[in-house]
């Protein structure tokens, strides 16, 4: 065969062996031929929808409205097959996942929480340190009282609110967002099982979440509703905005709860373990309030059964204790929210373990006698921290059951507070 004559200038095509080839396949095989959308792109994106969304301007509210009317058509087909309080709507609250475990309460037939109750000589002894209903405690703020403050607020800075507004882009809420949230109040005041409109988890990203979250009248939501909104908002929220969701709207129905039925609904329970979620907020819109108002004792025993099974931070826990403990006046329910804090035998730091000692030491010119439940505490901090005490404050402590000593409590808490750490020999002052 006669050779091919190579042309003036081109150049000759030549493959690889064979056998690079197939390696080269199989390590480019799966491979994309065309690059990925780069993630910076998609998170500057996903930025902008979320800026997008933190105000509800005219174009949003049309969005809102298609998604609100969506999820009630939805509603109404799923409504037409299926019986308000049927066995399949109430087997529903089973399968929902968030739902937690249900053995760690005991729960009657109505849904309400059966509590231990204290025996009636503690409860007569504890009432002398509660606070009467004459004293001048502040009274609770709800939600409605804050929007009612914003809106005078706004009327008296009316003509250079409006200015920024028409500036900014946004005049105030469009009639049928505001008629789209007042019917989602109306299904949620009935609501006990299924889905949440899709225009109610939407809230928890707004600016001015208050004002449209009041739209919806969270005083009239069913017990299931504000379990449900409370695992949005603790989810969506940040922990500054959850405290005060927290303490605006869910506190007030968890104690109008109480005074009515004398006990707590489930659903305010479950709603009460999700919100230590986020522990900031909890103890600053839950727990404080609660020890700095006037507290009752179902509150405090319901409250304080809920911290003792859920896990909570050290530190959040540490601060609380000395906030506890710097706490003025001194109610008898405060003693129980420190009993159970202590009882969860967190390393806490030397400055928590010096206030709760000067908390219990300040007692000394007390010339009452003190509930069952104060002694309980301290024999509970001597328990945990005996070997984090110093000489001094063993001392303070052993002075201080001088003056207040209790027949059943008081020889347990002199035995702790006379213990030496293992390998240690007894010191001089551990005699009497």
């Amino acid at each position: 065969m006669p050779k091919v004559k190579k042309e003036k200038g081109s150049k000759v095509l030549r493959h690889d062996p064979l056998a690079n080839q197939i390696l080269e396949d199989e390590a480019t095989s799966g491979l994309r031929s065309t690059p990925r959308v780069k993630q910076a792109k998609k998170d500057r994106e996903e930025g902008r929808e979320e800026d997008d969304m933190k105000m509800i301007p005219p174009s949003v509210s049309r969005k809102i409205l298609e998604a609100a009317r969506e999820q009630k058509e939805e509603d109404e087909e799923n409504e037409a097959d299926k019986i308000p309080g049927d066995a399949a709507s109430i087997a529903s609250i089973g399968s929902d996942e968030e739902v937690e475990e249900m053995s760690d309460v005991e729960v009657d037939e109505e849904g309400y929480i059966i509590n231990e109750s204290m025996s009636a000589e503690d409860e007569r002894a504890l009432e002398m340190f509660l606070p009467k209903a004459s004293d001048n405690a502040p009274k609770a703020r709800t939600l409605a009282d804050v929007i009612l403050e914003k809106i005078q607020e706004k009327e008296s800075q009316q003509q250079s609110q409006q200015a920024e507004e028409e500036r900014a882009g946004t005049s105030g809420l469009s009639p049928k967002v505001v008629e789209t949230y007042c019917e989602i109040g109306q299904y949620l005041s009935r609501y006990k099982a299924g889905k949440i409109p899709k225009a109610f988890k939407v809230i928890a990203n707004l600016k001015n979440w208050e004002e449209v979250l009041y739209l919806t009248k969270p005083v009239e939501w069913r017990p299931a509703a504000m379990y449900q909104a409370v695992r949005i908002f603790i989810s969506n929220l940040n922990p500054r905005m959850a405290q005060r969701f927290l303490n605006l709207v869910l506190l007030p129905a968890i104690r109008e709860d109480v005074v009515e039925h004398k006990r707590l609904n489930f659903n305010y329970y479950q709603a009460l373990k999700k919100s230590i979620f986020k522990p900031a907020a909890f103890f600053k819109g839950i727990l404080l309030p609660l020890a700095a108002e006037n507290c009752t004792l179902k509150e405090a025993v319901i409250v304080s059964s809920i911290m003792g099974k859920v896990s909570i931070p050290v530190m959040h826990a540490a601060a609380t204790l000395v906030k506890l403990c710097q706490m003025t006046p001194w109610y008898g329910t405060t003693s129980i929210f420190i009993a159970t804090l202590v009882n969860k035998k967190y390393a806490l730091p030397l400055r928590t373990v010096e206030a709760l000692c000067q908390h219990f030491c300040a007692f000394k010119e007390d010339e009452r006698i003190l509930p069952v439940i104060w002694h309980r505490s301290m024999l509970l901090f001597v328990q945990r921290y005996k070997y984090d005490l110093d000489e001094a404050q063993r001392r303070a402590l052993k002075d201080l059951l001088k003056v207040h000593y209790h027949e059943a409590v008081g020889p347990e808490i002199r035995r702790e507070l006379i213990a030496t750490k293992p390998g240690e020999a007894p010191s001089s002052m551990d005699v009497g």
